[in-house]
């Protein structure tokens, strides 16, 4: 018969069609440019019974095997970054009998298959990853990458040493967990900026990682606006968070070691709190210029506060408050006003010199007596040291300045005695999360006042921590560890704004030298805004690592376009329609950022419906 005439000489001919041995197992193949192929991206076509195995983001394996020669000539290393899309294989998709078919309800489905792209990210030599020169060739297998290929691939497979935390799963290949080393200068101390609109799940991914980075045994600050974090000490009792929790097989719980600092004078946001501390801020920390900009002088108030700065550190040294002695007559020597005030400088001291310089200007000067805490019993040489002093005579800036200091002692920030101040040792505590809660301040500028010197306090603390150790080691003594320190600073376009820069200067220098810095002395900060928008390029120059929630904002994503490297078009294209949760990932220890569904808060959170 026909039939078997024709299989007799299929099999005198080798038999059936054998799928080369370079290709099988595969799940696409390369096709030939198109038109509007772009470089660093290649199209695939995946047959049909291969189409339910091939998503979006899913990784691959391109051997290109050369046409002619059929040899192996580089492995390149790729991800879907669009489709697959269905086509039909012989026929256009809006060919007449397709449409005509489904217009009146017929079922007709020929044989399809589907296009995707894929974008070629580095190439596999000698088990190392480098960026490709080349494209694969056409009609090349294209091969899914297992598990462990991905995260080798990515540089996900983190040794524990370098203690891994979770934050989510990988989308596409939900059984890979996409971790960050804690532990590695390299990453989290290069710091990290949590971007996305209000409901797109900062708060989430902000409480996990809290927890995380505090079990991985950092110490974590978190400078807390709305006092939002305050309650983290209790499991979530929130109804769709428990059934996120439970989908993945995670338990609701409580953050372990938490402790809750508030300024003296103000509400915790949380008054149950297991473990509370009041605290104030030490005036003679501030910076005479970091004052005149959080005071918002004009340029004339600005040159009279600091002449009332001069008279006043000249009248303790006459009467000896500081420097009172040989010691800290050298310490003194090397005091930078530019980053630090004078000690024992007291927020009175300062009412007392431009009160008595008003005095003096309306000649009521012998009348004058000094406060407590200030110039009490020192009027004399406070009388004596302005007299030889030309101030500016106009009163009314003088009066301004007052009104100002005024304002700002009875905000009630300042210590008056060395128990009220905050000591950060208690903050550098590994496994410990530190919540300072701000939420009771309801003035911008003693809020960022109140960040900007505890930050100070902390690095300069971490500095001095950090020269101890360095002695040890070329002392040949045992060097104490270093505490690993992430600093979370939220609603951070509050604190630094473009407007807020360029008033305050001094303040975003303060926060620059920490980001310079704070590598070697394992000193992290983590930004997290809904108002991108806000932070200017300075702020997202300091920044190298990225979460990036939900954003609609087409200024800020062109802006991130600049800073974050290695994110395709359609992923850019996509932050507009993340849904809560989702975010796109980008750290420096995985070789290109990556689509992640963020893991629920196992605590509970104040302000989270």
């Amino acid at each position: 018969m026909a039939a078997d005439q024709l299989e007799r000489t299929g099999n005198d001919n080798g038999g059936a069609y054998q799928e080369p041995e370079a290709y099988r197992g595969s799940c696409a193949r390369t096709m030939f440019d198109r038109p509007g192929s772009e470089d660093g991206t290649v199209t695939v076509l995946v047959p049909e019974h291969q189409i339910g195995n091939v998503s979006r983001e899913a990784y691959v394996r391109i051997p290109s095997i050369h046409p002619r020669s059929n040899e192996i000539e580089a492995e390149y290393l790729g991800v879907v970054a669009s489709g697959p899309f269905a086509e039909p294989d012989a026929l256009g998709a809006t060919a007449p009998t397709l449409v005509v078919a489904a217009a009146h309800g017929a079922v007709l489905t020929p044989k399809y298959h589907s296009i995707a792209q894929v974008e070629v990210f580095g190439e596999r030599v000698d088990g190392l990853v480098i960026p490709p020169v080349r494209r694969p060739c056409p009609n090349s297998p294209v091969f899914l990458l297992d598990g462990d290929e991905v995260k080798a691939v990515l540089g996900l497979d983190i040794p524990p040493g370098d203690m891994p935390v979770r934050l989510g799963l990988m989308d596409g290949v939900s059984s890979i967990a996409v971790e960050v080393p804690a532990a590695k200068k390299s990453v989290l101390f290069k710091h990290l900026a949590i971007l996305g609109t209000t409901g797109g799940g900062k708060s989430t991914t902000v409480s996990g990682s809290i927890m995380n980075f505090a079990e991985a045994g950092n110490a974590v600050v978190v400078f807390d606006i709305e006092g939002e974090y305050t309650t983290m000490d209790r499991p979530t009792d929130n109804p769709q968070m428990l059934a996120a929790l439970r989908k993945r097989k995670l338990q609701a719980r409580g953050a372990a070691n938490t402790r809750l600092f508030y300024l003296s004078g103000r509400a915790p946001a949380n008054p149950e709190h297991p473990s509370k501390r009041d605290f104030k801020i030490a005036f003679d920390d501030l910076s005479p210029h970091v004052l005149t900009e959080v005071l918002d002088l004009s340029e004339p108030q600005e040159r009279r506060l600091l002449d009332a700065y001069e008279i006043c550190r000249i009248t303790m040294e006459r009467e000896k408050i500081f420097p009172a002695d040989d010691e800290e007559q050298r310490q003194a020597l090397e005091i930078d006003e530019l980053q630090s005030g004078w000690p024992r400088m007291t927020i009175e001291m300062m009412l007392d010199v431009v009160g008595a310089a008003i005095e003096m200007i309306e000649g009521d000067i012998d009348r004058y007596k000094g406060r407590t805490n200030g110039f009490r019993g020192h009027e004399t040489t406070l009388k004596q040291t302005l007299n030889a002093r030309k101030i500016e005579k106009d009163s009314r800036s003088w009066k301004a300045i007052a009104k100002r200091l005024w304002r700002m002692k009875k905000a009630g920030v300042f210590a008056e005695t060395q128990e009220e101040r905050i000591d950060v040792d208690e903050m550098l505590v590994p496994g410990q999360i530190s919540i300072v809660d701000l939420s009771d301040m309801d003035a911008p500028y003693l809020r960022n006042l109140v960040i900007a010197q505890m930050l100070r306090a902390l690095q300069m603390r971490q500095d001095e921590l950090y020269k101890e150790r360095e002695d040890a080691l070329r002392e040949n003594r045992e060097p104490k560890p270093l505490t690993r320190v992430n600093i979370f600073i939220e609603e951070a376009h509050e604190f630094l704004s473009a407007q807020r820069i360029k008033q305050m200067p001094n303040l975003f220098d303060q926060v620059a030298r920490i980001a310079r810095r704070g590598r070697k002395r394992y000193l992290g900060l983590i930004f997290v805004t809904q108002l991108p928008s806000h932070l200017p390029d300075e702020v997202l120059g300091l920044v190298n690592n990225w979460i990036l929630h939900k954003l609609t904002d087409t200024g800020v994503v062109n802006r991130l376009r600049k800073v974050v490297p290695g994110v395709n078009e359609a992923t850019w294209n996509s932050l507009p329609n993340l849904a809560p949760g989702q975010a796109l990932c980008s750290f420096t220890h995985i070789a290109r950022p990556v689509m992640t569904t963020i893991d629920p808060s196992p605590c509970q959170l104040r302000m989270v419906d």
